[in-house]
């Protein structure tokens, strides 16, 4: 029996034209769509969202809040306990001294004098032994954390898709080439890699000149560096699975090129593992500028880091006296923030695994 030419003929006129009309007029069907409604119905992850979503912003924007400079401090002092915010709300001790500042933060802390003034918060989270504020010193400090897990994300990313996919799309030696370049990157101590790059980047020039590379700037590059290694390799070995798939072929027999493929095709099959990838990386990126910084391998006075205020916060705590409150505020963030960003990437591989259906 032959089919009927007609498509009317599959199916009653009234089912054909609403079908129809839906598919002409009605929203088309959005995968990502579907997986942020099913990543908002997780309480843990909704609430986690709103947390880092609260501290990005926070981080963002703190030199316009009305906070003690991190920088400023007062070493004819003890450090001072928490004080509740209604017991001292407001004092007039700002200092305007923060080291040295990019232009847009030197522009927001100019706002904030016009907007407070001399007035500050008070240690609402205590003082460490220089008389600095913890407080503003945890917000500050999270903007060098986070800086450095997107700096991270970024990369992975860029070079580590790109890399992954070209040598699990090419195959063959140029496939064996790029991935023993990897092995060899991944076969080197991080630990070594930082101090030979401080040691020769970071060193002073001859008769006193300024450094090669700032210290932060080389702290960045080791992160780059070791970043994107294992995503190029979760990357190549997903495109392995794909190269043959007959979409591909498909596009290969109409002559499509590399990049195209690349592009339209496998790189967009890729997403939702990236995407999960890159989100359960982030806080291994964290604790890992955490330990360098703890180290004293990371950003340097007067920046601020919560790895440097770990330090800081163990440096605190001797027989003779124990200031709880130092290592526990950094602790509390870095933890929380952690916590949240595995919450987060917990439900979004369950939101993006799309053979488990509608829970």
């Amino acid at each position: 029996m032959n089919a009927p030419r007609d498509p009317k003929q599959w199916f009653d006129t009234a089912t054909f034209e609403r079908v129809a009309t839906e598919l002409e007029r009605g929203p088309r069907p959005n995968l990502w769509s579907d997986v942020l409604r099913r990543l908002m119905r997780e309480r843990a992850a909704r609430w986690s969202l709103r947390w880092l979503v609260a501290l990005v912003l926070t981080s963002l924007l703190v030199p316009l809040l009305p906070l003690p400079s991190p920088a400023s401090m007062a070493l004819d002092k003890q450090p001072k306990a928490p004080v509740a915010p209604w017991v001292e709300f407001m004092n007039e001790r700002y200092e305007p001294w923060y080291g040295e500042l990019n232009p847009l933060d030197t522009a927001l802390v100019g706002v904030r004098q016009k907007l407070f003034g001399k007035k500050q918060t008070g240690p609402w989270l205590g003082t460490d032994a220089k008389g600095r504020d913890t407080l503003s010193r945890i917000l500050w400090g999270s903007r060098t954390s986070l800086l450095v897990a997107l700096f991270a994300a970024l990369t992975s990313l860029t070079v580590g898709v790109l890399w992954g996919a070209l040598a699990g799309y090419l195959g063959g030696r140029t496939d064996n080439l790029m991935m023993r370049a990897v092995d060899v990157l991944q076969s080197i101590p991080t630990i070594f890699l930082v101090i030979f790059l401080l040691s020769f980047l970071n060193a002073p020039g001859p008769q006193g000149e300024a450094r090669l590379v700032s210290r932060e700037a080389v702290f960045f590059l080791v992160i780059g560096a070791v970043s994107w290694l294992s995503m190029a390799r979760v990357v190549r070995g997903q495109v392995l699975a794909l190269r043959h798939a007959a979409f591909v072929e498909s596009a290969r027999a109409q002559g499509a090129s590399t990049a195209w493929i690349l592009r339209a095709h496998l790189v967009p099959n890729l997403a939702p593992i990236v995407l999960v990838y890159v989100t359960l990386t982030l806080p291994s990126v964290i604790l890992y500028e955490a330990f360098l910084s703890f180290l004293g391998l990371g950003v340097e006075a007067p920046k601020v880091s919560w790895g440097v205020l770990a330090a800081d916060g163990a440096e605190a705590i001797n027989p003779l006296a124990t200031f709880w409150w130092l290592p526990l505020g950094p602790a509390l963030a870095m933890g929380a923030t952690l916590l949240a960003l595995g919450l987060v990437g917990d439900a979004l591989r369950d939101a993006l695994d799309l053979k488990r259906g509608e829970r």
